[in-house]
Parts: structure tokens; sequence; C-alpha cells
């Protein structure tokens, strides 16, 4: 795919992709676009030229979209995929929302579609990421918490919030669909009760839409456990840094979300990334304690950081904007004296898990925290985390 970005349109009503061209007029100079009437005939098209976007009707005779998406993202995994409906019942919905990178009501605005569209194209490499692993035990306790009599949207939620992955996965499912327009959501117990619950609970159950991390592959389980619990007390710590603020929920979620990108890298390029872990580890022992952060030892064998892969993978996903930096900035070299919105609460939060914790992507046998920069507010905060710490672990 080179040159301009290619969309392909799909609908089995001529009247409605002559109502797409002449709405999308004015964006010709900037996409080649194609449309095809039916699912056969967009598969027909692919074969001859494979697109960056395919935006889909999902109620269409012979080849629903639905299963024109399915062929799709199985032949061209690198094509992003979108659904435009206006009938999708409930039975259909986790199936519709799994395969789909975007899903769109119909009528949608040229805005909300275009929008759309932006974002996905030139993300081949992210297109091609389903699901990020997650530990076994928390996939259990969220099966169990799906299969009770009294689940609740905030019940499931808390287990959700025990995981990066599922979290990623769910926030970009609310995110990418017709439930938030106009709006983005980072509080993982709204998401559950815009979703449902037993929609949730059919979206958990597909194998290829959520998945366990695979303990005979190249990294071992205790960086995987390390890196859940990493994430879940750094989320848990911006939330005391952020409390009360019209912020909170972002700084929380992104607080758990922030070494998404080391599941994505590996999840993509799992020997690599086992090296590179080795390399950042064997780093501690050398005369150079500056250049032993993970992200050194990343750009030097995979050519990227996890803090832009993490960050690129979640705004593709269509994540809110603060989770995204934050995502991007955690790694950064100077401390906050303060908390003031969800990046400066990520930062400080992870340099304090790490200094109690130990690190899980900086600096190896240094002392990156400066506890008496902090503000009295953040200390108090951190303080407070220390002590629940203290006593869930008594």
């Amino acid at each position: 795919m080179t040159g301009r970005p290619s969309i392909l349109f799909v609908d089995d009503e001529p009247r409605i992709l002559a109502g797409l061209r002449r709405m999308l007029r004015v964006h010709r100079d900037r996409w080649d676009m194609s449309f095809a009437e039916g699912g056969e005939e967009a598969l027909a098209a692919l074969r001859e030229r494979p697109c960056d976007v395919i935006v889909s009707d999902h109620r269409m005779p012979g080849m629903d979209g639905a299963q024109l998406l399915e062929r799709v993202r199985d032949q061209y995994p690198r094509t992003a995929r979108v659904i435009l409906s206006g009938q999708t019942d409930e039975a259909n919905l986790p199936r519709i929302m799994a395969l789909a990178h975007e899903f769109l009501t119909k009528p949608s605005t040229p805005d909300q579609l275009v929008g759309a569209i932006e974002r996905l194209i030139g993300g081949g490499d992210r297109a091609g990421i389903q699901a990020l692993p997650s530990p076994p035990a928390v996939l259990i306790e969220l099966i169990d918490a799906l299969q009770s009599d009294d689940a609740s949207a905030q019940s499931i939620g808390d287990v959700i919030e025990g995981d990066p992955a599922i979290t990623a996965k769910v926030l970009q499912l609310v995110n990418s669909s017709g439930y938030t327009v106009g709006r983005r959501v980072s509080n993982v117990g709204q998401a559950v009760a815009m979703l449902g619950v037993h929609t949730v609970r059919g979206l958990v159950m597909m194998h290829d839409l959520i998945r366990t991390f695979d303990v005979s592959g190249e990294l071992p389980v205790a960086w995987m456990d390390g890196l859940t619990m990493h994430s879940v007390e750094t989320s848990r710590l911006c939330r005391m840094l952020a409390a009360g603020t019209d912020w909170e929920n972002p700084a929380a979620t992104a607080g758990l979300l922030h070494e998404v990108g080391q599941l994505v890298l590996a999840s993509s390029r799992p020997r690599e990334f086992a090296r590179t872990l080795e390399v950042w580890r064997d780093s501690a022992t050398g005369e150079r304690v500056e250049e032993s952060s993970l992200c050194t030892a990343e750009s030097a064998i995979l050519g990227v950081c996890h803090t832009d892969s993490g960050a690129d993978l979640l705004r593709y996903w269509g994540l809110p904007d603060p989770v995204v930096d934050a995502v991007l900035g955690h790694a950064a070299p100077e401390q906050p004296v303060a908390a003031l919105d969800p990046r400066t609460a990520v930062v400080l939060a992870h340099l304090v898990v790490e200094a109690d914790l130990g690190p899980v992507c900086g600096l190896l046998g240094a002392a990156a925290l400066d506890e008496e920069q902090l503000d009295d507010r953040a200390r108090a905060a951190v303080s407070r985390w220390r002590r629940e710490r203290s006593r869930t672990q008594g």
C-alpha cells in the first residue's frame, strides 16, 4: 500500500454507496476511494488491490458484514476494519465488536466517519493485534465473576482492573462503538455498564479476543506477574494522587495501562523482546547505569521503545488522549514534584512503585526517586499507598 491511503466502502444498497460517495467527495484528493456492492465484490476488489481501511455495512444478503470482516481479518490482517450499521441485535454485538476496529451506527455524521478513518489510516502493524496476553489467574477470576448470579458492572469492572490487557481491550471496544458518540470513556466500570454484562461475557468467551499468556513461550511467567503487579499498584497510587480531581479516572486507567507497550512487543516480537529484557537486566552490572533503562535496550535491539508502542496501539484503539499521553510519557527522566494531571501522576506513581517493588523498565541499580522533592499532597498519597499495601501484604 503506497501513495494515498485507500479506503473501500461496502454496502449491498447502491443508493447508500452513492450517498457515501457524495458525502466524502471533498476527501477525494486525500484518499483513493472505491465502492463495492456486497461482500463478494469487496473480496474481489481486495484481491486486485488491498486497502488501508474497509468500511462495511453489517446487514447484507449472502455474506454479511461480520463474515466479510472475518475474511478480511484472516486474509488481509494489515487492513483496518470498520462496521457501519443501523441494525445490530444484542446476540451479534460481541462478534461484530471483536471483528471491527470501529463500530459506527447509522446514521453517522461525516465528522464521525472521517475521524474514525483518519485514526485508522496507516496502522497496518497495529491492525493485526487483536488481543494482548493476560495472566491465566485473572481470566479465571473474571469468568467466575461474569457467571455469578449477582454480577454487576462495578464488580466485573473491579476484576478487569486487575489486568492491563483486558482493560485496554474493553476500553477499546466501548470507545470504538456507537456507545460513546462525541466523548471518550476511561472508567472501566462505566465501560462495562455501557456495554452490558451480557455483552462483556460474550466478549470474554471469544478466545481470539482475550487470550492467556503463553507460559511455554519465550518470556518467563515472573515477567508477566511482575508487570501486572506493578501496573495495578501504579493505578492504585495514581488514584490516590488524583483523588477528588476531574482527572482521577483517566489517571488511574493510565496507571494501569502505562506498561501495555511491553505486552505489545512481547506479543508481536517475543524472541527479540525476551533478548531485550536480558540485555537490560545485564546492564545493571555495567559501569554506565544511566544507560540501563529498558527503552535504551529496546531502541538498540528493536528500534522502538515500549512507550511508543503502547501509546500507538491505545491511540489506534481509540482510547482518550489524556490516557494515551500519560502512557507515552511515563518513562520521562524528570521527576515531577506534584501530580497535576494524568501524565505527571503516572510518572510519579511509576517511580514510587519501581522504588518500592523493583524496576520494570526504569534504571537498574540507580536511585531514581527523590521523595524530598515531593509536595505535601503527593507525599501524603505515597504514605497512604504504602500503609494500605502494608496492610494487604501483612
